[in-house]
C-alpha cells in the first residue's frame, strides 16, 4: 500500500493547488462578470464538452486499464484520438450557427467556434497523458496539471480586466490546454513515438464504444439541467444553478478528483496483478464518507453565508438550490467508487447499462421539475441520487462480496461524526439567523470549530481516517526531525 500512498500524495498535492488557484480564479472572475456571462459560456460547454467526450470516446480509460498495451494498440489509440478530435472540431465549427440561432445568442455561437480550437490540440497530448497515469508517474502529472491551471488562470483575469466578458472564459480554456500539451511532451517516456496506426484499432474500438458511450450518456445527464433551463427558462437561471453546482464541485476538485485520478490505475493494477483488494476498497468507502458527509451537511446549513462571502449578494438566489443539492452529494459520494471498480475489472458493459439508465432517469426528473423552478430541479437530483446510491450498493457488494454488515458499521459510525461535526452549525443558524453572518471572520469562526467537533469525533469514534491521519503526523514529525551527524 506504500506505492498507493505515494501516488495518492502527490494525486492530493496536485489537486489542492489547483483547487486553491481555481477557487482564487472563481472568486475575481465572480466579480468581474455578471450571470448572464457565466450563463453563455455554460450553454456553450455543454456542447463543447460533448464534443470532448466524442473527442476521447474512452480512449485514455482503455490505455489506463488496457492488460496488455502494446505499441500497436497505442498507435491505434493515438488514431482514433485524432480523427474523432480533429473530425469534431470541424463538425462543431459547422454546428456553431444553428446552436446559437436556438438559443438565441450570437454569444454562444462565437464561443463554441474559438473553443474548436482546444481539439485541435488535445489528441497530441492525451495518450501521453493517459500513458503516464498508467504508469502512475503522479509528480508529472502534478506539474502538468499545475502549470495548466496557472495558465489558464491568469489569461482568464487578464482578459476579464480588458473587458472581454465571457471571452475570457474561452481565452483561459485555450491557455490551460496548449500549456498542457506542452508539457505532455516534456515528460512523454523516449520510447514513445506517437505514430499512427491501423492494425489494432478493432481491439481498441471494443472496449470504446461502451466507454465513450458511457461517457457521452452520463455528460448529457449531468449537463441536461443546464441546457433544458438554458431552454426552458433562461440564461440567468443557468448561471444561477451553475453557481450552485460550481460549489459543490470545489469539494470534487479538493478531494475526489485526486482519489479518482489514482483509483482507476491503481485498481486496475490489481486486477491485472490477480484480485482486487477488498479490505483497501472498505478503507476508502469508510474515508469518503468520513470527510464528505460532514462537508456537504455543514455546507447546506452554511449556504447562505458561502455563496454571499464568496461570490457576493448577486449570487444569492443559488443558496436554496445549493442547499437541496448537498443532500445530493452525500447520497453520490456513499458509493461514488463503484463505477470505477467496474471498469477496473473490464465489466464496461455493466457501468454502459447502469449509467444509461440513470441518466435517462435524470433527463426525465429535470424536464417535469423545471416546469416549477430551480428548487424544484434540485429535488429532483436527490430523487436520481436516491436511487443511483440504492443501484451501486447493491452492484457494489456483489462485485466484491462484501456483506452489507461491513458497509452498515461503516455508514453508522459516520452518521454520527456528520451529527456531532455539524451541530455548531445548525445551531448558531437556528439561533441567531443568516443575516448574522454577513463576515468572513464569523463565518470562519463557526467553521473552524465545526472542524473542531469533526476532529473530536474523528478521535472519539476512530474511524480508518482517524489511523491514517496518526500515520500521517508521524510521517510528519519523521520529516520536520532534525539530522543528527553521525558521532566522529
Amino acid at each position: 500500500m506504500a506505492s498507493f500512498r505515494v501516488a495518492l500524495a502527490y494525486s492530493y498535492l496536485n489537486k489542492y493547488l489547483t483547487v486553491i488557484i481555481h477557487f482564487i480564479t472563481t472568486v475575481i472572475l465572480a466579480r468581474l462578470l455578471t450571470p448572464e456571462d457565466i450563463g453563455v459560456y455554460t450553454v456553450a460547454a455543454v456542447f463543447v464538452g460533448l464534443g470532448h467526450l466524442l473527442r476521447e470516446f474512452g480512449i485514455n480509460e482503455y490505455i489506463v486499464q488496457e492488460k496488455e498495451l502494446t505499441p500497436d494498440r497505442i498507435r491505434a489509440a493515438f488514431t482514433l484520438n485524432v480523427l474523432f478530435g480533429w473530425g469534431i472540431a470541424l463538425i462543431l465549427f459547422f454546428a456553431r450557427t444553428p446552436i446559437g440561432d436556438f438559443y438565441n445568442s450570437e454569444a454562444v455561437r462565437e464561443v463554441i467556434g474559438l473553443l474548436c480550437i482546444n481539439f485541435l490540440l488535445v489528441p497530441i497530448g492525451a495518450i501521453t497523458f493517459a500513458h503516464i497515469r498508467r504508469e502512475m508517474r503522479f509528480q508529472h502529472t502534478m506539474v502538468i496539471q499545475v502549470a495548466s491551471v496557472i495558465a489558464s488562470s491568469l489569461v482568464g483575469i487578464l482578459s476579464a480586466l480588458a473587458g472581454e466578458a465571457y471571452r475570457s472564459l474561452v481565452w483561459s480554456a485555450i491557455a490551460g490546454t496548449a500549456t498542457s500539451v506542452l508539457l505532455t511532451f516534456v515528460f512523454r517516456p523516449k520510447e514513445m513515438l506517437l505514430l499512427p496506426g491501423i492494425r489494432e484499432i478493432p481491439h481498441v474500438f471494443a472496449f470504446c464504444r461502451y466507454a465513450g458511450s458511457r461517457q457521452l450518456i452520463t455528460h448529457a445527464g449531468q449537463t441536461s439541467p443546464d441546457w433544458i433551463l438554458g431552454k426552458l427558462l433562461d440564461l440567468s437561471a443557468v448561471g444561477l444553478y451553475s453557481r450552485a453546482l460550481g460549489t459543490i464541485g470545489i469539494f470534487n476538485k479538493a478531494f475526489l478528483e485526486a482519489l479518482w485520478g489514482v483509483i482507476l490505475p491503481h485498481f486496475s493494477r490489481q486486477h491485472r496483478d490477480g484480485s482486487l483488494d477488498k479490505d483497501q476498497y472498505l478503507f476508502l468507502v469508510a474515508c469518503i464518507t468520513t470527510v464528505a458527509w460532514p462537508f456537504f451537511a455543514t455546507l447546506a446549513v452554511l449556504s447562505e453565508p458561502v455563496i454571499r462571502l464568496l461570490f457576493g449578494d448577486q449570487w444569492l438566489e443559488s443558496a436554496p438550490v445549493l442547499r437541496i443539492l448537498c443532500v445530493h452529494a452525500i447520497l453520490i459520494y456513499t458509493t461514488v467508487l463503484v463505477d470505477q471498480m467496474l471498469i477496473s475489472v473490464e465489466q464496461i458493459r455493466t457501468s454502459f447499462r447502469i449509467v444509461l439508465t440513470l441518466q435517462i432517469t435524470t433527463v426525465i426528473a429535470v424536464l417535469v421539475a423545471s416546469q416549477h423552478g430551480l428548487i424544484w430541479v434540485a429535488v429532483a437530483m436527490v430523487f436520481v441520487g436516491l436511487i443511483q446510491v440504492c443501484i451501486y450498493q447493491i452492484i457494489g457488494q456483489r462485485l466484491l462480496q462484501i456483506p452489507f454488515t461491513s458497509f452498515g458499521r461503516i455508514y453508522i459510525k459516520n452518521i454520527t461524526i456528520t451529527v456531532v461535526a455539524v451541530s455548531p452549525s445548525l445551531f448558531a443558524i437556528m439561533t441567531w439567523g443568516n443575516a448574522q453572518f454577513t463576515s468572513i471572520p464569523m463565518v470562519t469562526a463557526l467553521i473552524f470549530v465545526t472542524g473542531i467537533s469533526w476532529a473530536v469525533a474523528i478521535w472519539l469514534l476512530k474511524p480508518p481516517l482517524f489511523d491514517e491521519l496518526v500515520l500521517m503526523q508521524g510521517h510528519i514529525k519523521t520529516w520536520r526531525r532534525p539530522r543528527t551527524s553521525d558521532p566522529t
